[in-house]
């Protein structure tokens, strides 16, 4: 019958074996098919990320180009009428015929918003919405403040502003007026609706599908606009390192990275995602496209779908064989806590306390700490089992144990070795006081009374203390000396804590 049932164990044994070993080699044939599929798909989509912001890059600086190009002709007319001081160009700037000028530039080009003459006080001359100009004056606008400054014949590009009028999103190109002697006599302003370029990045990137996003960033990172628009997030900087990193990464992947750092759009929340930012040539500039993880691994997830169904069998043995490990396991832990667990209390017992102490022995002699061995016994624990039940006992016990529990460290072991009696190991202790003051903790708390079946029930200890190495060197020789300590705190009257002394040995 035994020969049988070890027969029968041992094929058990034999056939999870086997069918271990063969879902390892199913779920590894798995695992590198999915993987193999998954960097396909990731590399295909990096590519088309890359192409798609090269192309977002061309078309943004051919548009940025075209607005250039409106906003140098108007500064040529200025050139060409020989305008050399302030009132010329205040006069110049207010006529009518200048207003059609503005009005016929913006009507040409779709992107262009407003077209704006601006003196050197800030004062709008004339603009192409209506004639005359209202008093409008953008001596605080940021290109406005640059330009007045500085000296420079290249194009200013702002932040994005917030018409007053109809609540639209324009960012402007300016260029500076001078004068004869290059005194600054004011501003040629191009007007970029923020919302028609938005529609224009819509054609380019709508075949991405749901979840993908296309960018126009100055380059100190403010949102110029982006597709889907978002009216809120117009002109605020993006703070994350998605764009430098991907900026910086241009000659590796050609930029695209894959990154789950918090989103710009979605409130800083974590999302996983590929990017690829491109600095637009010839402009302060940075285009930027965006998929989600969702939409990267579309593909993949339909290829390796195949895989994943052809792998359930052995998914499922798997599952089966950690289940049946886990039960196993959980049956021998549970068996081995209870040869080392007292019962009642569910404190470590006599075997668990005596391989706690060899080990703390040893961790002591070599790193030359200290630690103390502490006996406890609980007074007139016989006179409340037979006044009250053995059942009554059990709970004081029980609730003794809590309350020395509440007292100790985590890396203290306190252990039931039987009867009314505990051990307490303390490690790493200063010396005698440490020693003391814990053992003086657990007595205090012992002495409060608590409740049980409606009645009131307190107790008291008699705590003996031996110190090592003060008091012994091996476990043999603490355990007496503690229990000497003891028996004097009973001596001398209970409810008491005696650490032990030479003098003990002697009596």
């Amino acid at each position: 019958m035994e020969t049988s049932s070890f027969q029968t164990k041992k094929s058990n044994r034999l056939i999870f074996t086997i069918a271990g070993v063969l879902t390892a080699i199913f779920l590894f044939n798995a695992f590198v098919s999915a993987y193999a599929l998954r960097e396909s798909a990731i590399k295909d989509k990096s590519e088309q990320l890359a192409s798609l912001s090269l192309i977002l890059a061309e078309h943004t600086s051919q548009t940025v180009f075209s607005a250039n190009t409106v906003l140098s002709s108007i500064l040529d007319t200025i050139e060409a009428a020989k305008i050399d001081d302030e009132k010329s160009f205040n006069e110049f700037g207010s006529k009518k015929h200048q207003y059609d000028l503005l009005l016929d530039k913006t009507k040409a080009n779709s992107i262009i918003d407003v077209a704006t003459f601006v003196n050197k006080d800030g004062k709008v001359l004339n603009f192409s919405r209506s004639f005359p100009a209202p008093e409008i004056n953008l001596a605080d606008r940021d290109y406005f403040q640059w330009l007045s400054k500085h000296n420079s014949p290249n194009t200013f590009y702002s932040v994005p502003v917030q018409n007053k009028g109809n609540g639209k999103w324009v960012f402007y190109l300016a260029k500076r007026v001078n004068g004869r002697n290059q005194q600054f006599l004011g501003l040629v302003l191009i007007g970029v609706s923020v919302e028609v370029f938005s529609t224009l990045y819509e054609r380019i990137g709508k075949s991405l599908g749901n979840g993908a996003s296309l960018t126009l960033f100055r380059d100190d990172y403010t949102l110029l606009t982006r597709w889907p628009f978002v009216n809120h997030m117009i002109g605020i900087k993006n703070q994350s390192a998605s764009i430098k990193t991907s900026l910086a990464n241009a000659n590796i992947n050609n930029g695209v990275i894959i990154t789950d750092a918090p989103g710009f759009i979605r409130g800083n929340e974590p999302i996983d995602r590929m990017v690829s930012f491109r600095a637009v040539d010839g402009y302060p500039l940075i285009v930027g496209a965006i998929i989600t993880k969702d939409l990267y691994l579309s593909h993949w997830l339909k290829s390796a779908s195949p895989v994943f169904f052809t792998t359930a069998f052995s998914i499922l043995l798997l599952i089966t064989g950690v289940i049946l490990l886990l039960k196993a396991r959980h049956k021998n832990i549970l068996i081995q806590h209870i040869a080392h667990h007292d019962s009642l209390t569910d404190l470590p017992n006599r075997v668990l306390l005596s391989d706690h102490l060899k080990h703390q022995l040893a961790f002591a002699k070599r790193n030359k700490t200290k630690f103390a061995l502490v006996f406890i016994d609980l007074d007139n624990f016989k006179k409340i089992n037979d006044e009250h039940t053995h059942l009554i006992g059990d709970l004081v016990l029980k609730e003794a144990a809590k309350k020395i529990l509440n007292c100790i460290r985590d890396s203290d072991t306190i252990s039931r070795i039987g009867g009314d009696e505990f051990i307490l190991l303390l490690p790493n202790i200063s010396g005698n006081e440490s020693a003391f003051s814990t053992c003086e903790k657990i007595r205090l708390l012992l002495n409060y009374p608590f409740s049980l079946n409606g009645k009131e029930f307190s107790t008291s200890a008699s705590i003996g203390v031996s110190i090592f190495p003060d008091h012994g060197q091996s476990e043999d020789e603490l355990i007496l000396r503690a229990d000497q300590a003891m028996y004097f705190a009973k001596k001398a009257g209970r409810n008491t804590v005696k650490i032990f002394s030479k003098e003990m040995d002697v009596e």
